[in-house]
Order: C-alpha cells, then structure tokens, then sequence
C-alpha cells in the first residue's frame, strides 16, 4: 500500500466529518460566527506541528508566497463555504465544493505542465456528473 493512501483516507473521513457539522455550526450560530469558531479548531494542530519542526521553517521566498496563498485560498474558501452552507442544502453545497479536485488538476495542467491521461479525463468528466446528479 501507498504511503500517501492511508493519510488521504484519514483526510477524506475527516472531511465528511467536518462537512456534516459545518452545516450543523452554521444553522446554529450563522456563518459568520461559526467560521470564527471553527479557526480554533486549528490551535491544537498548529501546536503539534509547531513542536515537531521546533518552530523552525526554512526562509524559500516562492515556498513562502506559495504557503501563505494557499492559506489565504484556504481561509476565504472556508469563509465562503460557511456562507454557502448556512443558505443551501449540505448534500448540495459540500458535493458542489469538493469539486476543488477539478480546478487543481486543471491549474496544474495549465502553469505546473502536469500531464493529463484520458483515464485522469474520464475521472474529471465523472466527477462533474457526479455532483449534478447529487444536487438534482
């Protein structure tokens, strides 16, 4: 097995997790204030990866730049997500979001020159059927 494998199902029931009760936070507190609270979730992570690496991260300006963009894609993502979430339906709203994988593939065809195979393709055109069906 993967090294990665195990990892990324850990992420992906977490995440199924996260969409369940993101939606439960947002009809109980609103997406402002749950997407707030929802930060400190954070906290803990942040400690452990803090003192793992001793607080040291090595100084690559593009890995820097890289790192606080996807922070930032990441927090206003989320902040949108709420939003969506305390308006639509979480069977419509998290299928619809998880499409991210789309937009990556596609931004890392576009500026990383990763190549694309015609099973990758079938995947990407799957995946939007998917979610149409799941939010008809």
């Amino acid at each position: 097995m993967s090294s990665w494998l195990p990892l990324a199902l850990v992420s992906l029931g977490l995440w199924g997790i996260w969409g369940v009760l993101a939606k439960v936070a947002t009809q109980q507190l609103g997406p402002k204030s749950a997407y707030l609270l929802g930060i400190f979730g954070y906290v803990p992570v942040l400690s452990i990866l803090l003192y793992e690496t001793g607080g040291r991260v090595p100084w690559l300006p593009w890995g820097w730049a890289a790192a606080l963009g996807a922070g930032l894609s990441t927090g206003f993502g989320l902040f949108f997500f709420f939003r969506a979430l305390h308006h639509g339906a979480a069977s419509v709203v998290v299928p619809l979001t998880s499409l991210y994988p789309v937009v990556t593939v596609t931004l890392s065809w576009l500026f990383l020159r990763e190549s694309l195979t015609p099973r990758q393709l079938t995947g990407l055109v799957l995946a939007l059927v998917a979610v149409w069906l799941l939010s008809e």
